[in-house]
């Protein structure tokens, strides 16, 4: 009988095969070997294909440089700090993402690094929301972190790490923007696509047992028209976070709980957290005189 773990019986095989390594080796020898262990680990079904992955990204890691991992320029979602607080806050809500770096002039000269729950905490108040980006830069912004193209990400994941810095803007060798990096991105060379298939299978959109939907704050709304069969009539507007908060007129504190009736639908919210809507549900009205369809 075998009463140990079987996770046990994977780490002797495993810690087996290191043994076949002689002292004295180049490093370049060393890494060949262990790869040809992994590979042949994975072969013989000790180790699971993410597992084999997230190895072979480990040891790849340490040759990475900034320019391999970055967001290119091209592809960077940055605001400008003329514009009011109004309008940065429907561009961050049409995005996905928390942190914006803000430019002044042109993406050349970025001023800082904006978080949306900083920017919630002015928009708030109605005076700030014609103020522009610059004026409360001051208050909201965080001092931007700036490395070489050249930078190997492992020295710069600890530093990142060290000093809780989550994006960094990359400067190519004339000091211009080639890029942003965040700790993310770093911590998806690691683990390769593993993050990638979690994030397909969280679905953004869910039908529950008793036939309503559960629908994250971020689904895109045209995915949410095509599931419910129904349109929604607000330009400017494309996730349902900001749909919602278009119907509510103001930001949602955390925890708060409020509906809106819309197109036959109820939609409710399920989570508000950092004043950020992030579940909803969704259930048909069943209301007397009303007719499905």
């Amino acid at each position: 009988m075998n009463d140990g773990h079987p996770a046990d019986g994977k780490e002797k095989k495993f810690s087996s095969l290191f043994k076949r390594f002689g002292r004295g080796k180049r490093d370049e020898d060393v890494t060949e070997e262990i790869m040809d262990m992994v590979n042949e680990s994975h072969e013989q079904g000790v180790l699971e294909e993410n597992e084999a992955e997230m190895i072979g990204n480990i040891f790849e890691f340490g040759e990475k440089q900034a320019s391999d991992v970055m967001t290119h320029r091209n592809n960077i979602v940055a605001l400008d700090n003329d514009i009011t607080v109004k309008e940065a806050f429907d561009r961050v809500m049409e995005e996905n993402y928390s942190r914006y770096p803000v430019y002044d002039g042109d993406i050349d000269n970025i001023t800082g690094v904006l978080h949306i729950r900083d920017l919630l905490k002015i928009y708030v108040e109605e005076s700030n929301q014609s103020r522009k980006l610059g004026e409360v830069g001051k208050e909201i912004l965080f001092q931007p972190y700036c490395i070489p193209e050249t930078r190997n990400i492992s020295p710069l994941f600890r530093q990142m790490q060290s000093d809780k810095i989550h994006m960094a803007i990359v400067v190519d060798e004339y000091g211009q923007t080639a890029g942003i990096i965040t700790m993310e991105d770093i911590l998806e060379e690691i683990v390769g696509n593993i993050l990638d298939e979690y994030d397909d299978e969280e679905e953004q959109i869910v039908t529950d047992a008793d036939g309503s939907y559960i629908i994250e704050g971020q689904a895109d709304l045209e995915d949410v028209e095509a599931r419910l069969g129904i349109e929604f009539e607000c330009e400017d507007i494309d996730t349902l976070s900001g749909f919602m908060i278009y119907k509510l007129g103001k930001i949602p504190d955390d925890g708060e709980s409020f509906e809106v009736e819309y197109n036959g639908y109820i939609f409710k919210t399920l989570e508000v957290r950092n004043r950020m809507i992030l579940k909803v549900k969704v259930e048909k009205e069943n209301r007397e005189g009303h007719i499905d369809g």
